[in-house]
């Protein structure tokens, strides 16, 4: 690799020494719809800025009339879409269909040295599999034509597979993308740009497979955040090496903030949870907006597994949902951290977890007297349902299970639905 290219895959993605890189997608408006994200592009691509984005790809006309962004070491790196489709207007894609097409169309716009004349870290192209033999030979010698290209001027080549057409069904589309991602490897592909899988576990056997640097895209717009970075932190749990998000961001209400929370996830390692309040917490408790509860009892059973009990039931669980008081209401019931098991406790063996806030309970110092179980208002701090050889080598029959906040990172407030119950603030240890 010459020290130009290198250069430019550092800027890319090791700008904060991890190897990773939260890049926007903004190169929509010359293959779909004319939408606000399209026209409002200056203030979108501005917001990401201030957000901490990476890298942003841009069309050639944009990246152009953009240009003073990307100036500066602390600017973010410009990519460059150097190919142009009309996949959007086939009916495949959530696009008005202004001018329908009937065919699938790929077409070059830039040549490798034209988009460094702008100011390129990299370019973007397509490579499409699946649609028939005459559009995968002609992107075969595109993406070829591309790398050699860029190699020439020290621009790092960032290929987008994509598993498109009629032999293209939802049994083989792994399949596809994984072979996709070597072919653009093999063609010479200096990073990939491509869809994620749908789990971790086949993400991960592309990323192996690829063995350069892969962005996840972030797929169809979805109302719901979480699912956005739900799809982000799979990615890199798999091995990715960042994402290149269009939608999900540039359509966001704030895309600044939505940036944050990536480059929170990717740089800093936070959790989802951590990443969607976009502050530092250092207590936590749970809160609940009962009208919210559909007693759907999934926070009842991911407060089970996530504490590999083994427990084929609920009895374990550290909440529960009871009937309210009129038909279809519920009550939302968990440890409010009221303070009142710890005051009963004659041996000192519950006290405040000094990371998270939660009860903690110090078994060696435990008697079993069931005073905490009795007193708890909310009723859920429980009897083990197998005993315990404690420090003194005494055994206790039971010992009693009481909330843990997951650590940290609730799993009831991450798999509720509604947002029944959810993560405040605590100020202090009370």
């Amino acid at each position: 690799m010459n020290a130009g290219l290198q250069a430019r895959m550092d800027r890319l993605f090791n700008r904060h020494g991890d190897g990773r890189a939260v890049c926007v997608a903004a190169d929509h408006g010359y293959m779909s719809d004319v939408t606000p994200n399209v026209v409002n592009l200056r203030p979108v691509t501005e917001a990401v800025i201030r957000g901490g984005v990476d890298g942003i790809l841009l069309s050639p006309g944009q990246a152009l009339r953009l240009a003073p962004l990307f100036q500066g070491r602390e600017g973010p790196a410009l990519i460059v879409r150097a190919d142009w489709m009309n996949m959007p207007r086939l009916g495949t894609s959530n696009v008005a269909n202004a001018v329908p097409q009937r065919l699938l169309t790929h077409q070059k716009v830039i040549t490798a040295q034209q988009a460094l004349d702008l100011g390129a870290t990299a370019i973007t192209i397509y490579l499409f599999q699946g649609y028939n033999d005459r559009v995968e030979t002609t992107g075969v010698e595109v993406c070829s034509r591309f790398v050699r290209e860029c190699h020439q001027v020290g621009l790092p080549c960032i290929i987008e597979p994509l598993a498109y057409g009629g032999q293209v069904t939802g049994a083989n589309v792994v399949e596809i993308l994984t072979l996709g991602a070597r072919m653009a490897v093999e063609l010479g592909a200096d990073a990939l740009k491509i869809p994620y899988t749908g789990d971790v576990e086949t993400f991960r056997n592309l990323v192996e497979v690829a063995g350069v640097p892969v962005l996840v895209l972030g797929g169809a717009r979805s109302d719901n955040e979480r699912d956005a970075l739900e799809l982000f932190a799979e990615g890199l749990q798999a091995g990715g090496s960042g994402c290149l998000m269009g939608r999900n961001v540039t359509k966001s209400p704030d895309p600044e903030n939505m940036v944050a929370q990536l480059c929170g996830i990717a740089h800093h390692n936070w959790s989802i949870d951590r990443a969607l309040r976009t502050e530092t917490w250092d207590y936590l408790r749970l809160k609940a907006h009962p009208a919210k509860c559909t007693g759907c009892q999934l926070c009842v059973v991911a407060c089970v597994a996530s504490h590999d009990t083994f427990d084929f039931g609920t009895k374990l669980s550290r909440l529960r949902i009871e009937p309210g008081r009129k038909h279809g209401q519920y009550r939302v019931m968990f440890c409010t951290l009221c303070k009142k098991c710890l005051d009963v406790c004659p041996t000192e063996a519950l006290r405040w977890h000094s990371q998270s806030g939660a009860v903690e309970l110090l078994v060696d110092l435990c008697t079993a007297c069931d005073e905490c179980v009795k007193i708890c208002p909310t009723e859920v701090i429980i009897h083990s349902e197998d005993g315990i050889r404690i420090a003194s080598g005494e055994n206790l029959d039971w010992y009693p299970v009481v909330c843990d906040l997951c650590g940290g990172e609730p799993e009831c407030t991450a798999i509720c639905p509604t947002n029944a119950i959810f993560v405040a603030e605590r100020k202090e240890l009370a």
